[in-house]
Order: structure tokens, then sequence, then C-alpha cells
């Protein structure tokens, strides 16, 4: 059931963020860690643990069993997703929403209104476990107004330029320009089309709520296409 009235002594929560039960928020992970702290009207799911040294804006939510760890920052409206783990260390601005199995490892950097698709994987490090390992391993730059479609693989150090659109299952291995379509194994990149030249739809970047979120409408309420048939639960079978 959802609640507002938990206390973290490791956590600064602001009014009106619904905090479920079975959740972890200013994980004490080294004796000297800070805080952490979550802006106003957010929804942080069970299951969820969330590292001390985090920051994150107003209508922040959280999936159920997301990973957060130390000095992640983000901005307002951020979205991270069902099992979704980010390994600290990692930057990421307003109106990133990150979908449910999604992996992103440190240093990895991520600007404004993205969406990231359900189980896409970014990576840090070259040749882990063959050679010598990077003191400082990088991972991938993500520029404003970029969408990575599901399960699309994001190598190290890889740059992805302002408004770019990666289709689903693609591996990016190097720097994509602004504004560019990239599909396939490895990534072609070409121009962007013109229906997709344009920027991030502001209703999936800037959500105050989701579907499943107690702030909204009776599901009945929820529009059910005409051409996907009858609605999917009796209920609704005389609604329209």
């Amino acid at each position: 059931m959802a609640q507002e009235s938990q206390i973290f002594d490791n956590a600064i929560i602001g009014a009106q963020t619904i905090i479920e039960s079975g959740v972890q928020i200013g994980y004490r992970y080294h004796p000297d860690c800070g805080e952490t702290r979550i802006g106003v009207h957010g929804i942080i799911r069970a299951g969820t643990i969330i590292y001390g040294d985090v920051i994150a804006g107003d209508y922040f939510q959280t999936g159920h069993y997301a990973v957060i760890r130390a000095m992640v920052e983000m901005g307002d409206y951020c979205t991270v997703s069902n099992h979704s783990t980010l390994e600290g260390l990692i930057r990421m601005g307003d109106g990133v929403r990150i979908m449910s199995h999604v992996y992103i490892p440190s240093r990895t950097c991520i600007g404004n209104h993205v969406f990231i698709g359900p189980g896409v994987t970014f990576l840090n490090e070259k040749y882990p476990g063959r050679i010598p390992a990077d003191p400082s391993p990088i991972g991938a730059a993500i520029e404003d107004e970029v969408i990575i479609g599901g399960a699309a693989v994001i190598l190290p150090g890889v740059k992805i330029g302002k408004g770019s659109f990666i289709a689903a299952g693609t591996l990016v291995n190097k720097d994509v320009p602004a504004g560019s379509l990239v599909m396939g194994v490895p990534g072609r990149i070409q121009p962007l089309p013109n229906a997709l030249d344009r920027p991030n739809s502001r209703t999936l970047t800037q959500q105050k709520t989701d579907l499943w979120h107690p702030e909204t409408p009776d599901p009945q309420t929820v529009f059910w296409p005409p051409h996907l048939g009858p609605k999917p639960c009796s209920r609704y079978s005389d609604k329209t």
C-alpha cells in the first residue's frame, strides 16, 4: 500500500512524494556517505533501493525493484522503471525516462528529454577482464532529445548527438552525429527522415503520473483504441 509517512534517517524527501513499503532510501553504502535528496510529488515503488549521495528532482518515479547506486544526479521528471539499475556516478538532466530492465554503468551522462526503451544496455569498458582495467572507465554521453529503442546496446565512450533516434536492437559502436537515425548491428548512421526530425514529446518525458499511479483516473476512463477490439477486461466490455 502506498504511504507517505515513512521516515528515512539518511534522506530528505519532498512533500507529497509517495513511498511504498519495502523501500530503502539513503542506503549507507559507506560510513561517511551523504544523504539522499528527492524532490516533491514523486513516487518510489516497492523494492526500490536508493543509495546515499543521490539527488533526484521533482516528479521522480521508480518502478518496482529499481536500484540506484551512489552519486547519481538527475533533474525533474525522471523515471527509472522496474528492475533497472543505475550503477552510480551518473549524470542525467530533466525528463529522462528509463524503461524496465535497463542497465546504465558508472560515468554515463544523459541530457534532457531522453527516452531509453526497455532492455537497453550501456557499457563503460571496452575489454573487460582481458587487459588491465582502465582506472577510469567511461560510459556513453547522450545529448538532449534522443530516443533509444528497446534492446539497443550502447558501447563505451560513444557520443549520441542531439535529437538522434536509435532503432530497437541497434548496436551503437561509434559516435552518432546530431540528427541521425541509427539502425542495425553494427548501427548504420543516416539522416533522420522528416517524420522523426522533431523534439521528443513532452507528454512522454514530463509525465507527472503514469498509468499505474494512484492519482491516475479510474482505468476504465483510459482510452482503448477501437482497432484493438474489445477492452481486455469484461468489467469494461460495455464501455466505449
